[in-house]
């Protein structure tokens, strides 16, 4: 759901950014995402467990909301000069990241599978990036500066999850960047409003979409399996937008963008039926006989 959901959501992004700032982008983005995720807590009766909050809890929350700005503020910059499909495919860096992490701060073992998919997904971002475009060059380093402060901050979240609701952690995480991206909109002058009912329309499918159900979903995922499992399943979000922006845009990514996010995604694929493939191992013992 987390990656379906969030493809749908650049898409809809990628058109509106043509008409409007990033600041301005950002600050109804997240605005919206905590209007729907404060109104899905009201219709469900669970909006005590969404506002009740620690002030331990509102500082932890607060942290990873600066993080996400500026990782979000990368992505979507680089989103504006970059095809949806593509930046899905270079934001897969993340996972390389997020394992590397977790074996730092988690403790989690890198296995062979994770070291080969890391060693894929490095020979992908350097396809896309050999005699790139100064603008989607651009776009490559954004987005992979933007992973690495989503990985450590996905890190962070899965150390604390399990003291603070999912509906709590994404209603004041959305509501603190909305006003981040306001204040820093209003300084920087940068900030604006929309009229235009079309691009309304985006910004609420985009608001719904990824500070909400992207969110949502990708945070019950990693109560249940660890980071990097989770890390994993969303790797097939490059599709599902790639399938999008042909639908609904009429744009693909450029045949070297395609073979490199093929790269990158190979890598995750190598980690995860390498990974399955020695559970099923280390579980029966016939298959460890062998």
């Amino acid at each position: 759901m987390s990656a379906v959901t969030t493809a749908i959501g650049l898409v809809a992004a990628k058109t509106a950014l043509k008409s409007i700032d990033t600041f301005t982008f950002n600050a109804y983005l997240f605005a919206i995402g905590a209007a729907v995720t404060f109104g899905e807590a009201s219709v469900s009766r669970n909006i005590g467990q969404a506002v009740r909050i620690t002030s331990r809890q509102f500082l932890f929350v607060l942290m990873l909301a600066v993080v996400f700005c500026i990782a979000m503020f990368m992505t979507y910059s680089a989103l504006a000069h970059a095809e949806p499909a593509t930046v899905s495919f270079i934001s897969r860096l993340e996972l390389a990241v997020t394992i590397i992490l977790a074996a730092i701060f988690l403790k989690e073992r890198m296995n062979p599978a994770e070291i080969l998919g890391l060693i894929l997904v490095a020979a992908g971002l350097f396809v896309m990036r050999y005699q790139a475009s100064f603008e989607l060059s651009q776009a490559i380093v954004l987005v992979a500066l933007a992973s690495v402060l989503t990985g450590l901050a996905e890190v962070t979240i899965k150390s604390w999850i399990n003291w603070i609701s999912d509906r709590c952690f994404v209603l004041y995480r959305n509501t603190i960047m909305a006003a981040i991206f306001i204040i820093a909109g209003l300084v920087t002058g940068r900030l604006s409003w929309i009229s235009n009912f079309t691009i309304l329309g985006l910004m609420l499918i985009a608001g719904i979409c990824m500070p909400y159900l992207g969110r949502i979903g990708y945070l019950k995922a990693m109560r249940n399996i660890n980071i990097s499992r989770a890390s994993i399943v969303t790797q097939s979000q490059p599709f599902f937008a790639a399938a999008a922006a042909l639908i609904f845009l009429g744009t693909f990514p450029s045949p070297k963008e395609i073979i490199g996010g093929l790269l990158i995604v190979a890598g995750v694929v190598a980690i995860r039926l390498l990974e399955a493939r020695a559970q099923q191992k280390r579980s029966d013992p016939a298959v460890s006989s062998k």
